[in-house]
């Protein structure tokens, strides 16, 4: 009895179990899956746009350079044009008073034949009372008609050559025309550009401008004092010494070439200017100056030039620095030659 009764009392407590807890038992394919773990928060809409505008902003920029250099050298050849049309306009000028001078000649001969037209020359010989003077006569009227056909002759040709200096300078106009139309165009794109970029940069916060600045390598010091003991050509070293004081002061302006506006080449070119050294106003055609140098063998005064093809120059300014007129954002810079992130294309040593 007592062993029947301890496992009849096994049996209940075993049921009661599972009574208590069989009903909080839930079939596998209806459990609740276990919540995942927090994933990191996507990029606002906000920091999405800001990232977009950085980027959108340097490509811009760098846009905006190769336009620069397009309207550089653009300006350059029409200034070249005019040149050759105001050289060509003083030269049809003097040819013009020389037709001139031509044909008051060839009016006075033809007033001496006129004055001689009365008699035959035969007449004059037999009815003249002194045949010599009337051979005198004779001779020079035979001067006057080689002279009028020599006076004629020059008076056509120079004619000719009028006309010809003509028709150049009417081509020379119509291309002069074409190359002010080419220059207008790229300077509404330039500033199209320069619009569209300081729109964006505006919509930065200032940590995100101190980063755009950083990635274009940011700045560091510098001092004319740096130059102390600087071997190097005494122009290269002058120029040097012009290019840095315009840091402070200066401004990123296109096609401007000082005293207080450079574009890069603009800078480059006042530079040398000081020293008496004439560059041209485009950092490409900079680039064809001078004599090669490799990054190893810079000297101070050696240009530096980026990008292909060429649209962007900057002075190696000794103790692995440049200066350079970098962009409208940052205007006039000092930084190490490394930190720029440009593709280089090469250096040039203009003196020295």
């Amino acid at each position: 009895m007592g062993a029947r009764r301890s496992t009849r009392t096994a049996v209940a407590v075993a049921v009661a179990t599972l009574v208590l807890f069989g009903a909080q038992a839930v079939d596998p394919s209806q459990a609740t899956p276990p919540s995942p773990s927090p994933s990191p928060s996507a990029p606002s809409a906000t920091e999405t746009k800001l990232k977009d505008a950085k980027a959108q902003v340097l490509a811009l920029e760098e846009q905006a350079s190769a336009v620069g250099e397009d309207y550089d050298a653009a300006a350059q050849a029409l200034a070249e044009s005019k040149d050759r049309l105001a050289v060509l306009q003083a030269d049809i000028a003097t040819q013009q008073a020389k037709v001139d001078a031509l044909a008051e000649q060839v009016r006075a001969i033809a007033l001496i034949q006129f004055r001689n037209r009365d008699l035959d020359p035969t007449v004059q010989v037999f009815t003249s009372g002194d045949p010599e003077t009337m051979l005198d006569r004779l001779s020079t009227a035979d001067k006057v008609d080689q002279d009028m056909n020599a006076t004629l002759a020059e008076h056509e040709a120079e004619q000719a050559n009028l006309a010809d200096m003509r028709r150049t300078e009417a081509a020379e106009s119509a291309a002069l025309g074409e190359q002010e139309q080419k220059l207008a165009a790229l300077k509404k794109d330039l500033q199209d550009k320069v619009d569209q970029a300081q729109a964006l940069v505006l919509q930065l916060t200032a940590q995100q401008r101190a980063e755009l600045d950083a990635a274009e390598g940011g700045t560091t010091s510098w001092s004319l004092n740096d130059l102390d003991g600087v071997t190097a050509n005494a122009k290269a070293l002058g120029a040097i010494r012009y290019a840095v004081s315009k840091v402070k002061i200066g401004q990123y302006v296109w096609s401007r070439s000082g005293p207080t506006q450079f574009d890069c080449s603009g800078l480059m070119l006042a530079a040398y200017r000081s020293v008496g050294i004439s560059l041209p106003h485009s950092s490409s055609a900079q680039s064809r100056l001078g004599r090669p140098v490799s990054r190893s063998e810079l000297k101070p005064g050696d240009l530096i030039f980026w990008y292909h093809p060429v649209h962007h120059v900057g002075m190696y300014i000794g103790n692995g620095k440049i200066v350079h007129a970098r962009n409208t954002r940052a205007d006039l810079v000092i930084q190490t030659l490394n930190s720029y992130p440009a593709p280089w294309a090469g250096a040039r040593r203009i003196v020295g």
